[in-house]
């Protein structure tokens, strides 16, 4: 069975940044249609994550990831209304504040150090005093933290939430979003491809992206030998069913969070651990996660874990995701690798990758984050 569309982008993964790229395709009237190997979209890291979106500013920051940043921060709160009135889906998006907070002389000096960087770039960001941080967050101990600064720019949203009114917008739109659908190769001729093999039969299109998350390498293994560093890393995660408003602001300390739902639902995390493709939880971290928040908000022991899961995020060995076109290969593209910032950064993504599939001058360069680097 052949399955051909000349004019066609073909997009290899349906998590949200390969939906985000189709989105933005589809708006500009590109013909677009996604392939997924799972029976539903968005279903590992997307699906998986907090959907904390740290404060970022587009202006006076000249590194492409700050840039990228910076877009991707300004184009949420426009995509999350526009979403919404397409789909008539609420991702949640909510411009909540996040407190970040340090227990350890040398936490202190390092958040005294990262708080330094957002005001070189303009970014909102307060030093609470212990009454303050009391008024913020009653629940809260405030004796037990040596700092603690307020960002009011701190958004989130709800990945599960986000990543259906994506795929929504997406088929509102025209995209073809075909789920069951694994890569079986690639049929290659001079430096080009000309069909996807895949379980439901062979797929052409004009040109590919692989936006397949942490499987990212193993497909681009199949086209080239170019070394990339994708790799999956796992985190895990706890959700308490807590009252509504036990905690109002997005409550960071180092790489662990806690983030508070409208209906009081209450997510925390996260770890980083390199296990290859397992992404199964353990109680060890459980614990780890329960003991944390327990530690942060001491109310929450009253309240009972509903949930726990993990995902695998894609990993990259120099915290740029992998964005552009695939050397030797005339017409396949990749963007992968965005690790923790896969929701954050989605929005951007989008548009830079828009830009370069459709030959249109962008506002970053593409190549800081070239496949060879």
């Amino acid at each position: 069975m052949s399955n051909r569309c000349v004019d066609e982008v073909i997009l290899i993964g349906a998590g949200v940044i390969g939906l985000s790229i189709a989105y933005e395709l589809a708006t500009r009237g590109q013909k677009v249609r996604i392939l997924e190997r799972g029976e539903k979209v968005g279903r590992e890291a997307s699906w998986a994550g907090a959907g904390i979106l740290p404060p970022a500013n587009v202006k006076n920051v000249l590194d492409p990831l700050e840039k990228l940043r910076g877009i991707s921060h300004q184009l949420h709160p426009l995509w999350a209304e526009q979403l919404k009135q397409e789909t008539g889906i609420d991702t949640g998006f909510h411009q909540c504040g996040g407190i970040y907070l340090a227990r350890k002389p040398g936490e202190t000096a390092s958040l005294a150090g990262y708080i330094s960087l957002l005001k070189q770039e303009n970014i909102e960001a307060t030093l609470l005093s212990r009454d303050a941080l009391l008024e913020l967050e009653p629940t809260l101990d405030p004796d037990q933290f040596q700092a603690a600064y307020l960002l009011p720019q701190e958004l989130t949203l709800r990945n599960p939430r986000h990543v259906k009114a994506l795929s929504k917008a997406c088929e509102l739109r025209g995209v073809q979003i075909d789920t069951n659908c694994e890569i079986l190769g690639f049929e290659c001729n001079n430096g080009i491809i000309t069909g996807l093999k895949t379980s439901n039969g062979l797929i052409s299109g004009r040109q590919y992206c692989i936006t397949a998350g942490a499987w990212s390498s193993e497909l681009l293994r199949q086209v080239t030998k170019i070394p990339t560093g994708v790799v999956p890393i796992r985190g895990q995660m706890i959700l308490f069913e807590g009252p509504e408003r036990l905690i109002q602001h997005i409550l960071n300390e180092g790489t662990r969070y806690l983030v508070p739902r409208r209906d009081g639902k209450i997510l925390v995390g996260s770890c980083e651990e390199e296990v290859g493709f397992q992404k199964e939880t353990t109680p060890q971290m459980i614990e780890q996660l329960s003991d944390f928040a327990y530690s942060i908000v001491p109310a929450l022991k009253e309240y009972e874990i509903s949930m726990s899961w993990s995902g695998l995020r894609p990993g990259s060995f120099d915290g740029l995701p992998y964005m552009g076109r695939v050397p030797d290969v005339d017409n396949l593209f990749m963007a992968s690798g965005h690790f923790r910032s896969g929701i954050h950064l989605s929005t951007g993504t989008a548009v830079l990758m828009a830009d370069l599939l459709t030959d249109q001058k962008s506002d970053i360069s593409i190549g800081h984050f070239g496949i060879i680097r």
